[in-house]
């Protein structure tokens, strides 16, 4: 079986525990994932599609599936391309704001977990890297310097340090997990650290914390409009949207799209309207 990170083997671990219970409920009963066929692959892409689920999501329950069918291995049970299957292109405009903005990090017990979910909350950090990340080497002064081993695609990228919260919160867990440590507990592994964060997150009621990151975004747009001598909000939250805006504003509001993509570490700029509209 081939390398894959722990987010990816413990996502894929869940689509397919959701994937047995959704063929069950076709009437399809597998008593092992070696059985399935091509058959079980059409019937759920229609059933996806039918409930209206995002194509975004279903391509990733299909890369998740194309990962099973070549560990299995059965990788001609599914088709190469998501197109034979008529799934869309991704549509990465927000119908909703998914921000969170308010969590009560009093509910979580295992304080390394604590202060990952705070600096996901602070800089927009991914799951993964709110584990890996460690904070006496990412700090340097004005900014956060992501590694590619903490990055998804492994990519590097620079979060600016400008408040005091989140100046006062590098401080402190930094002094909590002392010198090159990431925030996972020394006696446990990445992948029981995500699992423990995985089930804590379904715990406190979330099914993901993903949101934390589009608070973020968000939070990110107003600072850097108030920059320009005006405080406004990205369009999710109520600002003008580009169509509203004259030709400086969009000049100004397409520089800071540029920030937050780096900011978040996402290359195409596009994807930005899925967190701020």
């Amino acid at each position: 079986m081939p390398p894959h990170s722990y987010k990816s083997i413990a996502d894929t671990r869940i689509i397919l525990h959701s994937v047995a219970r959704e063929l069950q409920e076709l009437g399809y009963k597998l008593d092992n994932i070696r059985q399935l066929k091509p058959k079980h692959i059409e019937a759920l892409v229609e059933k996806w599609k039918a409930a209206g689920q995002n194509p975004g999501t279903i391509k990733n329950k299909m890369a998740k599936l194309r990962l099973t069918a070549t560990c299995i291995p059965k990788p001609n049970i599914i088709k190469p391309t998501n197109e034979e299957y008529g799934i869309s292109n991704r549509n990465y405009i927000p119908t909703h704001n998914k921000a969170i903005d308010e969590i009560d990090l009093s509910q979580i017990n295992d304080p390394h977990l604590k202060l990952s979910i705070e600096a996901q909350k602070l800089f927009g950090l991914r799951r993964e890297e709110s584990l890996k990340i460690i904070l006496s080497q990412a700090d340097q002064g004005n900014f956060l310097e992501m590694q590619p081993s903490w990055t998804k695609g492994a990519v590097p990228r620079q979060i600016p340090i400008e408040t005091p919260e989140q100046r006062a919160f590098i401080d402190r867990a930094k002094s909590f997990v002392g010198e090159g440590r990431s925030f996972i507990p020394a006696d446990k592994s990445n992948r029981e650290q995500l699992n423990r964060y995985i089930g804590e997150t379904k715990r406190i009621g979330f099914r993901n914390l993903h949101g934390l990151r589009h608070a973020y975004a968000q939070r990110r747009y107003r600072e850097l409009r108030q920059y320009t001598g005006k405080i406004l909000e990205c369009p999710l939250r109520g600002g003008k949207s580009r169509k509203e805006m004259a030709k400086e504003e969009r000049l100004i509001d397409d520089k800071i799209r540029e920030r937050i993509s780096a900011n978040l570490g996402h290359s195409r700029i596009s994807i930005v309207k899925i967190y701020i509209g």
